[in-house]
This record gives C-alpha cells, structure tokens and sequence, in this order.
C-alpha cells in the first residue's frame, strides 16, 4: 500500500465534501502522471459500496485494477469486458464502456452507488450516456455519486461536459505540478517545416485526417522529423506522434534510415506483436516509439524523455495527452524536449508549446517552461508589478530535490549512516525498499510498482525522515571543490574533467566507475550464505569486502 501525496487526499476530502452537499455528478481534472487513478481508488475506498467503473479501453480496465489495490488492497475488483464476466460478481467491477453498453439492463440491477469515468471527456458519447441514464447516475439522487477523471476537461468539438457533470472538484495546472516536482520540467523547441495546410478543413474540432495526411506525410517533410532528432535530440528516448497509420509506418523508417532504432505501433496491428515492440522500448531495446492513436491515453514509460509533435493539431486536449506522455518523473531524469513541427497554418491556430502551460508563454532560446515561467516573474517583479500569491496548492508540494544513482536497472537514493533507499527492479515493476546499514531490507509497500510511484515513495520516505540530505541536489558539499583523492580516481580511470570542477560533478563521474553491480559468483556466493537480503543491490566492491570479512573468519 502506498502513502497518498498531499494534493489526493485534498481531492478525496473536497469529492466527499461536495457529495455531502449535493453534488452528484462530479469531475476531476488533473494531468497526465499525476495519479487520478489513485485517487478515484481512494474514492472507492472511503465510500466501501458497490462501484462501477467504466474505461474505454482495455489496457485501462487493468491499469485501473492494479492501481486501486496500490491504496485499497483488499479491494473486491474484478473486469468485465466482452469475453470476460468475472465483475458482475465483485463489489466493484471495472468495465470497458462498449460491454456495459450492452448489458446497462443486467448492471441496473447490481445496485451501484458510485460510477466512476475514467479518460472522462469521453462522458458526453452515447454509450457512456446511456449508461449513465439507465443506472440512475443522471437523476440527482443524493444516494449516487457520479465521478469523472481526466487530464483535459474539455472538448475540441464544443461539445460541453456540463451536460454531464454539475462541476469540477478538483483540478491542478501542468505547471502546478511541475513546480511541485511531480512532474518533470519540459524544454519546447520549434522547427518551421514549410508545408502549407491552411486548405485542411475541420472535423469535429481538428482537422480532417486524410486531406492533413496527404499534405503531411510526405518524405521531405519525415526525413526533416529524423533530422531534427538526429540534431536536438540524439540519446533520448521517446514517441513521435502521426496522422495514420501509413504515416507512422513512413516515419519509423525515415529513423531506420539513419540509423536510428524505432518502431511503428496502432490500433490494427496484432496486439501481441504491440505489447513485444512495447516492452523492447520500455528496455530500451527500441530507441523511439512512432503511432497514431494507441499511446495518447493509458500508456506510460516514465523514462520518456522527448515528444515529437509531427502531427499538427487545434486540439488541446489532444495536444496535452500526446505531451503528457513525456512529463513523468523518473531518477535523473532533467526534462523532457518537446518538439513542434510548425506548419504554414495561416487561418488555423495550432497548438504549440505554450498549450502546456495554460497560458501564453514566450520561452527563451533553450529555456525550458519552469525557466521561462520563473523569468517572466522575476521581469514582473522588477518592473513593480505585485505578483498574485502562490496558491494554496504550492503549500502543499515539496518539490522532488535529489540525485539518484543507476545501479543496471536498479536505483539509488544514499541515506544518512550507510543506509539507503532503493527502487529495486522486478520482473513486473518496481520495489520501494530500505536496505540498512547491516544489510536488512525492508519493502515499504506491499506489491509491485511503476518506476514514477516507486521512487515517489522512497523519495516521500527520506523527506520524512530527512535521512537523504547528503543526497540533495542543493547539499552545500556538492558545490565544494573537488578533492584530490576524487581527481586521482578520475585521472586513474581516465575520465576528462574541466578544470575547477565541483566535488558533486565529480561524484557523478564517479559514480559511474563504482556504480558497477555484484557480479553473478559474487551474488552467488553471498546469497548461498546469507550474508547480505539483497546482495543484486551491492556494488562490486561491496560485496567483494561482505565475502572476504566471510572469510576472514571462516
């Protein structure tokens, strides 16, 4: 079970709070990466009455199953899709919309209280409508509650989700959430591509897919979206958004061609052969992703760390799904690079950068959101313009602030007295764990987790404890000079250094020598006997001194 952050358990309170006063049919907006999921399982859980929760997509059914358990764990889930039934016959059934479409008659008679609507600026299709209506979630009876969640409340085609829901709840800002750490800054960059789409007509609030496709998806204008990452983004690791299919396929070879490893994945491609291109990129056997349509909604590598925009759009809320997908926090990772294929648009206003931050915003060359944002304060404040105060939910934040070190696929966060915080890799997720300066380790949650939430806890442990100052990115040691031992080592090992280099550069040059995992005998050696819980989180040199105090005495 893990701890909810501060700004859940305000949504939690302000949900049943609004419910005790009337409000039956409610939304929560906020980004992508932040944990709606979390929070509608914290729903559930407050409220313990029959719950139905639709989703549209499948990989959302248990996405959503797996995240409840992370704050309910005695949770009584099950599915209910087109060949599986298993809900019906749980006190909360997790459905795909299509299936409780067609069975609205069978699910009235189950008795639900609480509904609860993932991705819910689809509420306002029929099926969903329909759902609502016959279930009895539309009526205003103070005994249901009706619940939305989605990072875009709103819809390009005008079609208003006040038909549906009374209010919004709850809601926090991108840059909310980046300002408070849990979510990762990002850097825009705009490349002109000269392809004039201002003939695109509209549908239904963006432009017409297969006149844009046919305007768009032509070589120059590909080899271009290569060579821009070829240029800016070489290294990263990320999803580059088409049009159609035919146009994913095209650009995944224009990055094939130099030499660049990538991969197409949509809708109609067999869903083992998806899930197998998926997993290689989530191993980094796949360098980037190129799609249309699949990874907008319910996926997530936290790791992502570039977006690239080949698809011009009007649609925020498309716009914020396909960005989101690159703002999850991971250890180390700085930002995310953003990156806008701008063309010739003339009557239409596009979607850019700016769209993110809610607001308009002019970056600097190179300057990322959080420093533009921050710049344009400090010009506010110089030219005496009072600046509103921060609100209410800033207080609530504290901003992730540490240095991790990649141990292989592991990571670590050093505590104070030779202890430290683990988000220790599995074959399905992440462990949060402590191992102690005896070698014990203690797990902090039960089950497995994605990488963001592992580290979210451990990071949430050492604020707590405040064991992890040494590890802090701002700890006053780091900006020391570096000592001559750490300088010895790097000329040993033959790593470049400039020159006035800082101790915490050198520690992370460092770190790179020693961070070098046990070795396979060594693993062997101390887990035959039990000389360390988990000896796969030693260093080499650690367990080479753990075998030979061993043998010293043996």
């Amino acid at each position: 079970m893990i701890q909810p952050r501060p700004y859940q358990s305000e949504a939690l309170r302000k949900v049943l709070t609004a419910w005790k006063e009337g409000k039956t049919r409610q939304i929560i907006s906020l980004p992508t990466g932040t944990g709606k999921t979390v929070i509608f399982g914290l729903v559930a859980e407050a409220l313990r009455t029959r719950t139905l929760i639709l989703a549209h997509r499948e990989e959302l059914l248990y996405q959503a199953e797996q995240k409840i358990h992370y704050v309910y764990p005695d949770a009584d889930t099950g599915i209910l899709k087109a060949n599986e039934r298993g809900g019906l016959e749980r006190e909360i059934c997790i459905a795909s919309i299509q299936t409780a479409a067609r069975h609205t008659e069978e699910l009235s008679q189950r008795g639900y209280k609480l509904l609860i609507c993932d991705e819910a600026h689809h509420a306002i299709a029929d099926s969903y409508m329909r759902v609502f209506n016959e279930l009895g979630f539309m009526a205003g009876d103070p005994e249901k509650l009706l619940l939305g969640v989605t990072a875009t409340a709103y819809r390009g085609d005008k079609l208003g989700l006040c038909n549906v829901f009374e209010e919004i709840t709850f809601e926090s800002s991108i840059l909310a959430m980046m300002r408070g750490g849990y979510l990762c800054d990002v850097r825009g960059l705009s490349v002109n591509t000269g392809t004039d789409i201002s003939c695109v007509h509209m549908v239904d609030g963006d432009f017409a897919v297969n006149k844009l496709s046919a305007l768009i998806d032509i070589p120059e204008r590909n080899a271009l979206i290569a060579d821009t990452y070829i240029k800016h983004g070489e290294g990263r690791h990320g999803v580059v958004f088409g049009v159609k299919v035919s146009h994913a396929l095209n650009l995944a070879e224009a990055f094939r061609a130099r030499g660049v490893s990538c991969e197409a994945v949509y809708g109609d491609m067999p869903t083992e052969e998806r899930q197998d291109i998926l997993s290689r990129y989530a191993r980094h056997e796949v360098q980037m992703l190129t799609n249309v349509g699949v990874l907008t909604e319910g996926w997530d590598v936290p790791d992502t760390d570039i977006i690239m925009m080949a698809r011009p759009t009007k649609s925020r809320g498309l716009y914020v799904q396909c960005a989101g997908r690159g703002l999850r926090t991971a250890p180390n990772k700085k930002d995310c690079l953003l990156v806008d294929f701008v063309d010739v648009a003339k009557k239409h206003d596009l979607c850019g950068f700016g769209t993110l931050a809610g607001k308009t915003l002019n970056c600097e060359r190179g300057e990322s959101m959080l420093e533009g944002i921050e710049r344009a304060e400090r010009e506010q404040y110089a030219r005496g313009i009072c600046l509103p105060p921060q609100s209410e939910e800033f207080d609530v934040f504290n901003r992730s602030n540490y240095v991790w070190e990649k141990f292989g696929s592991h990571y670590k966060l050093s505590l104070v007295g030779n202890s430290s915080l683990w988000c220790k890799c599995l074959e399905q997720g992440y462990s949060p764990v402590i191992v102690s300066s005896s070698g014990s380790v203690k797990a902090l949650t039960d089950g497995l987790l994605p990488l963001d939430y592992c580290m979210g806890v451990c990071e949430d442990f050492a604020r707590k404890t405040n064991g992890a100052k040494y590890a802090l990115k701002t700890a006053e040691w780091r900006n020391d000079p570096a000592t001559e031992k750490q300088l010895n080592v790097l000329r040993k090992n033959g790593i470049s250094y400039h020159e006035g280099i800082s101790k915490g550069e050198a520690a992370e040059l460092l770190n790179g020598v020693f961070n070098v995992g046990a070795t396979a005998k060594q693993i062997y050696f101390i887990s035959h006997y039990g000389l360390h819980d988990s000896p796969e989180l030693l260093t080499k040199q650690e367990a080479g001194k753990i075998i030979s105090q061993y043998k010293s005495t043996h």
